[in-house]
């Protein structure tokens, strides 16, 4: 048996088929559209809870900086009225006139000595100086042990960061060392671009000028473009292999090119490598007849240490 459907059936069977066919698509399409945008809001919500997130630590963290600020700031007061006690206490007991016969031996030696005769650091000027810090400047422990008030503040800060602390007391010590206003400015104000430094650098810094303090010179202040001239010396010594104040990198052959590079003057430089730290790059200097008497020289009053790995470069300007 066969059976017959003429055309105009089976058009309209079509149009029924295509019908249910259409609605089916769009139900489907509606669907997936309602599945996007439930996707879209789920992603903005976890968005939102994560941006929210960020937020509260982010001002966490800001309010923990802002009391450890406030917190090494009463510190570094007390610290500093402590130092000055301490140092006021020992120059009492020595006259003026004595300090200034030191020191004007002192600079009579480091005037004098050269690389022929550079066993007078050690011979000469080194037991002068231990006489000036003798009579005139404390030690970090001294002034620990001074004042039961430090260590009560230095547990208002982080747990174990009693190491973190040193600096501080260096700060105070080098403050209280300056016989003025004028050059207390200058060492408070290395203080706050101390975060700015590697621990070394700043070390190195800071030992400078204690020994210039010492030795009756005003203190250094810190000039971050010196610091960032001094990093790029520091690294291109170790990428070029090259050792020396003249460098191989065209446009950095002097000092006084680098310095033009980084936006500031120069008027010396010294550079060194195989130092452990801070204080040891400084004694090295110290040692070097050269050396020496660039970190002595009256002329400077800024000063700028860059450190790349055990490669250290000290800049100094007016």
């Amino acid at each position: 048996m066969s059976t017959c459907i003429d055309l105009k059936s089976w058009a309209g069977v079509c149009l029924v088929l295509l019908s249910l066919a259409g609605g089916v698509y769009a139900q489907d399409s509606r669907e997936v559209d309602l599945i996007a945008q439930l996707g879209r809001e789920e992603i903005l919500r976890r968005e939102a809870a994560a941006a929210a997130e960020a937020e509260a630590e982010h001002r966490a963290l800001l309010e923990e900086q802002s009391r450890l600020k406030e917190a090494y700031r009463k510190y570094l007061g007390v610290a500093r009225r402590s130092a000055q006690k301490l140092v006021q206490s020992k120059q009492s007991k020595v006259s003026a006139e004595r300090v200034e016969s030191l020191r004007r031996q002192a600079r009579l030696v480091i005037d004098e000595v050269d690389d022929q005769n550079k066993q007078r650091v050690h011979d000469e000027l080194d037991p002068i100086y231990a006489q000036l810090e003798q009579a005139i400047a404390i030690t970090p422990e001294e002034l620990y042990a001074s004042d039961p008030q430090l260590r009560t503040l230095r547990q208002q800060l982080l747990p174990g960061s009693d190491g973190g602390l040193d600096w501080v007391d260096d700060a105070a010590i080098l403050y209280a060392l300056c016989p003025d206003n004028r050059q207390g400015e200058v060492i408070a104000g290395n203080v706050p671009l101390r975060d700015r430094l590697s621990k070394d650098e700043a070390a190195a810094i800071d030992a400078c000028n204690r020994r210039r303090l010492i030795l009756g010179l005003q203190p250094l202040a810190i000039d971050l473009k010196l610091v960032a001239c001094g990093r790029d010396h520091s690294s291109d010594m170790i990428k070029h292999n090259f050792f020396a104040h003249e460098s191989p990198v065209p446009g950095k052959t002097t000092p006084w090119d680098r310095a033009k590079n980084f936006g500031t003057i120069a008027t010396g430089e010294n550079i060194a490598a195989g130092y452990k730290n801070g204080e040891a790059v400084t004694m090295g200097w110290w040692y070097s007849p050269g050396h020496l008497k660039n970190m002595m020289a009256r002329g400077h009053k800024r000063i700028g240490v860059g450190q790349e790995q055990q490669h250290y470069t000290q800049m100094f300007g007016q």
